[in-house]
């Protein structure tokens, strides 16, 4: 054979090569993949190109959906000061009531009733002129059937007093509308303000009621129920347009003392409805 081996050797090697390449250069023209056009193609001898590589877009998720609170029907109930005597809107404690809880967030309303009067979102009350706590506990039964509250803003027994009527016993029937209240819608909480304490010629009368009224608190907080007393503030004679209303300044002060307790009152339902919901 001689030096003719390593020169066949070598061309062999060399052939190959060039088969290697050409080979190479085929692939390379191809598609990547996909039908014919569709892929990426490059020159033989060129790397592959690569499609660029996006970052994904953010994936919207959508937050949560806000429960909203239904809002707490509230009742005012009782007399002319209920309905808005001496106002001269007739708008009572519940124009300035209403304002304070729309400033806040953690709770809304709605007043329920059959009555209207009042220049306020929501006029609705069942408050009436001159009726004592016998005329109110005879109607009550249809009042709260018809307007489910589950709240009453109580104010009621100036009219007894003033007209004299077994003074004594007021406080006596005072309790049994409020049980009678009870007993119309169980569950339902009872926020009562007693009488204006600077009312003219019935100071010690009011004094007594008064303290009676407040010792309800206790008693039916004890049977479970949900009771809380609100002490009213002491009008002035420029607070007042007569001997037993007040006026606007005068309301906007009851609506001062009755806003905590309402407010406390609402927070404490809704934490007594939690911890029976977890309980389930």
């Amino acid at each position: 054979m001689g030096s003719e081996g390593p020169i066949r050797v070598g061309a062999v090697v060399t052939a190959v090569v060039a088969v290697i390449a050409a080979v190479a250069g085929i692939a390379l023209a191809l598609p990547a993949h996909g039908p014919a056009g569709a892929g990426l193609s490059a020159p033989a001898g060129a790397g592959v190109a690569l499609p660029p590589v996006r970052a994904s877009s953010p994936v919207d998720v959508p937050a949560p959906a806000r429960v909203v609170p239904q809002p707490v029907r509230v009742l005012p109930l009782g007399d002319s000061i209920t309905w808005g005597q001496g106002s001269p809107t007739e708008s009572s404690y519940r124009a300035p009531l209403w304002r304070m809880v729309a400033g806040q967030s953690r709770f809304s309303i709605r007043f329920v009733g059959e009555q209207v009067s009042g220049d306020l979102p929501e006029p609705a009350n069942e408050g009436h002129r001159g009726y004592t706590i016998d005329q109110i506990a005879q109607n009550v039964d249809g009042w709260m059937a018809a307007a489910r509250p589950d709240v009453v803003i109580l104010h009621i027994g100036i009219n007894d007093l003033a007209k004299n009527l077994d003074i004594p016993g007021a406080p006596d029937r005072l309790a049994a509308l409020v049980n009678r209240i009870y007993r119309d819608r169980p569950g339902v909480s009872v926020v009562f303000m007693g009488l204006l304490p600077t009312t003219p010629g019935l100071v010690p009368q009011v004094a007594v009621y008064n303290a009676r009224a407040a010792a309800l608190e206790r008693v039916e907080r004890r049977a479970g129920r949900s009771f809380s007393y609100v002490t009213p503030p002491a009008l002035t004679s420029t607070e007042r347009v007569d001997r037993l209303h007040p006026d606007d300044t005068g309301y906007r002060l009851i609506a001062q003392a009755i806003f905590p307790v309402l407010s406390r009152t609402i927070a404490d339902r809704e934490a007594t409805r939690t911890v029976q919901a977890a309980a389930r």
